[in-house]
């Protein structure tokens, strides 16, 4: 899954976009990876080659390939810089592009050798915690997928780390090394993406086992299922909706290509992507006293960066912490802020406040700064519900 920062993208989309060549009016020109099967290849050997070519003919165009790996810095040298202008599988809802409508639904799975005595059905099972588990990771930075989130949020740690979204050299890892490990038993189970799961298990010489995660992880509140679109530049409305036209004019056709790469698929949902719901009527500003008392941190110690409120933060450099904890930004788990918090990073010169906050004290500014990125604790002073009690 593609994730780009929300931080300084205006203006490299102001400074990028027209600069690559203009589209020929029968041209599609299609923005894809070259070593990234199942979904492309530089011998169109892919998923989304197939259905590139199908959209193509359908328009009376010529897919013209624009390749660049799939690595950090991906839409910026591709479709925000216009050196192509379509991007064929993204998630409903990603935000750096305007997405069309959904053709296909998919989860994560839990892959395992069926011959090994196994029976996870869930990310619950205990078992997990004594196996060696194989995740795709997407960088150093946190950035990693929702279920290597959700493992965390369970204790479960050590994970084994397959690719890497910032190694600038594709030939540095493959695609399927993560379900090749699970058949040479280097590791006991993975947790993969359906599309790259379905494709690889199916090539395998021993037969595995998949096990499909639900929606949404109830323990960590992120999505382990995504709705795929085909995705444009937000100003490219006429292009989008000739695209919205094709799939639902070859939509059977579309399935058709995803079932013979082996894509596991779930009923795809008429409904916004997947949100976890806030509580109903909702105080906006009432909030636990430990998230009170994260609030008093913040206006002490972090504000100067990072904004009042946790909001439009004020020195350049600091991210805007609504959107690296939220699950559509980079969903950046507690272990790791608490972490960073505590020990800084002195290279981007962000203090230790070990020097100056104890644990509790980190503990209270995430979960003050978590109730922002939520979005249900609303810009202002909030007020504590022990005080609400004690006024009854």
């Amino acid at each position: 899954m593609k994730l780009a920062g929300a931080a300084g993208l205006a203006a490299l989309v102001a400074l990028t976009l027209g600069s690559g060549p203009r589209r020929g009016d029968t041209d599609l020109r299609v923005c894809a990876d070259p070593y990234n099967l199942p979904f492309s290849n530089d011998r169109g050997e892919g998923f989304e080659n197939k259905i590139a070519q199908l959209v193509a003919s359908d328009l009376n165009a010529a897919v013209i390939n624009y390749w660049w790996p799939e690595r950090r810095g991906f839409l910026r040298n591709t479709i925000l810089g216009g050196f192509c202008d379509v991007l064929i599988n993204v998630p409903v809802g990603f935000d750096p592009v305007a997405t069309t409508k959904p053709y296909y639904r998919s989860t994560y799975y839990l892959v395992y050798r069926a011959d090994r005595g196994l029976t996870l059905r869930s990310l619950d099972d205990t078992l997990l915690k004594h196996l060696k588990i194989g995740v795709n990771m997407i960088g150093y930075d946190y950035t990693q997928t929702p279920p290597a989130h959700a493992l965390s949020a369970r204790g479960i740690l050590g994970l084994v780390g397959f690719g890497n979204f910032l190694n600038a050299d594709p030939h540095a890892d493959h695609p399927q090394d993560i379900i090749e490990a699970v058949a040479k038993d280097s590791i006991n189970v993975a947790v993969v993406w359906g599309p790259k799961a379905g494709y690889w298990v199916k090539r395998q010489s021993v037969a595995l086992t998949l096990v499909p995660l639900p929606d949404s992880d109830v323990v960590s509140g992120l999505p382990f299922a995504f709705s795929m679109a085909m995705g444009v530049r937000h100003r490219d409305k006429e292009l989008k909706a000739q695209l919205d036209s094709v799939i639902d004019r070859r939509r059977s056709d579309i399935l058709g290509i995803l079932r013979d790469y082996n894509v596991p698929m779930l009923e795809l949902h008429s409904a916004a992507p997947h949100a976890v719901p806030a509580p109903a009527a909702r105080d906006s500003l009432l909030v636990s006293d430990s998230i009170y008392q994260g609030w008093k941190w913040w206006h002490v110690y972090c504000f100067r960066c990072h904004g009042e409120d946790a909001m439009n933060p004020i020195l350049p450099t600091a991210p805007d912490l609504r959107w690296v904890l939220s699950a559509a930004g980079q969903a950046f788990p507690r272990d790791s802020f608490e972490y960073t918090a505590w020990n800084g990073r002195p290279e981007k010169g962000m203090p230790a406040w070990k020097v100056l906050l104890d644990t509790s004290a980190i503990k209270e500014i995430y979960l003050y700064a978590k109730a922002r990125s939520d979005g249900w604790l609303k810009p202002g002073r909030p007020h504590r519900e022990s005080d609400l009690k004690k006024s009854q």
